[in-house]
């Protein structure tokens, strides 16, 4: 069994950083970058898995159930370092599973041997803050659209009205079917056929939260990586007899840029602190999301731009980072699907507290 490390959060992150750290950064964001339809190849699953092992050797993962703010303010920070390095892994879902999970299902992820993911989806346009269907006991079956990693866990998660189904994906009633798509990630649609699950009772809505929190970071660190990535660039290139760096405007557009991303990782380490019975927490994490989605996709395509017509081009690593907002932005929900959430939650804490405008 791996060791876990006891540290603090700022001791992790600072640890994750050296993790993914300039050497190994731009080998994690080509995993399965030239393959389509099978996915990564062995030596790609093998170089994942590797660091994933190293995250919980460093006690990335021990925090996983998010029991304290601290635990939860680490794992969005580790979650970060993920978007910035463009880190495909089962790390989403598996700290979603953690909140739910039990005692000896818990031990196994904070020491890297049990992997989730969560299978918010039931077609590719659905808002995943629509409660799931009533499920409690018995076989399982459906469709799930858009699932990370599917293939490559232990258990799905699949959430219902008044909580969580847990599927062991080794049985014949859970079929895979990988998605061919732009960011060449590892996307499945599954299907459930009379399948064998355990319900586990939960609350959905606080779980979409947590995972809308851990994913507005996620994109926060994305967005820092593409303009890292476009600051080496304008250093690089020259025009007027120097280098674009040296440009005002350009540099104020990233400048701006990289501003609102600190910002929007400040606002989702301050949400992550927020208890699960905190009413406020689902409309704070709708809206950390939505500012997340919107700078993810402006950093991105700002990045690209300032790359020239070579930055869309398999030669530059910038054109992942595009490639990968526009699949990982909507995977909790669509920005429209956000504004559409936070609208009502602000609506309903009206009706609450009337005389608060």
């Amino acid at each position: 069994m791996t060791t876990v490390v006891e540290t603090s959060p700022a001791t992790l992150r600072e640890r994750c950083a050296e993790l993914f750290d300039d050497e190994l950064s731009p080998v994690l964001r080509r995993i399965g970058q030239h393959r389509t339809g099978a996915g990564p190849d062995e030596e790609d699953r093998a170089l994942r898995a590797g660091v994933w092992a190293a995250l919980a050797e460093l006690g990335a993962l021990a925090p996983a159930a998010g029991r304290t703010a601290d635990d939860r303010v680490a794992l969005a920070d580790v979650a970060e370092l993920m978007g910035a390095a463009l880190y495909p892994s089962p790390y989403a879902g598996t700290v979603t599973a953690a909140a739910v999970a039990g005692p000896g299902v818990l031990a196994g992820i904070t020491a890297g041997e049990r992997t989730f993911a969560v299978a918010w989806h039931t077609e590719g346009t659905a808002d995943p803050a629509t409660p799931g269907p009533e499920w409690t006991h018995g076989p399982l079956s459906g469709e799930r659209r858009f699932v990370a990693f599917a293939s490559e866990v232990d258990e799905l998660v699949v959430p219902v009205a008044a909580g969580v189904a847990f599927v062991p994906v080794d049985q014949p009633g859970v079929r895979f079917r990988r998605h061919d798509e732009l960011g060449r990630g590892d996307l499945h649609a599954v299907t459930l056929g009379s399948a064998h699950a355990r319900f586990v009772p939960a609350d959905p809505a606080v779980l979409l939260a947590g995972a809308r929190v851990r994913h507005a970071a996620y994109l926060a660190g994305l967005a820092r990586g593409a303009l890292e990535l476009a600051v080496a660039r304008l250093k690089d290139r020259t025009a007027f007899g120097g280098p674009l760096a040296k440009q005002q405007v350009l540099a104020h557009r990233v400048a701006a840029l990289a501003s609102r991303a600190a910002a929007v990782l400040a606002f989702a380490r301050a949400t992550a602190r927020r208890p699960a019975d905190d009413p406020g927490l689902p409309l704070a994490a709708a809206q950390a999301l939505l500012l997340a989605a919107e700078l993810a996709r402006e950093s991105a395509a700002e990045s690209v731009h300032l790359h020239g017509a070579a930055g869309m081009t398999e030669r530059h690593d910038v054109s992942l980072y595009y490639r990968r907002a526009a699949v990982d932005v909507p995977a909790l929900g669509t920005p429209r699907q956000l504004r559409r959430h936070a609208g009502a939650l602000l609506a309903a804490a009206h009706r609450r507290n009337p005389s608060h405008r």
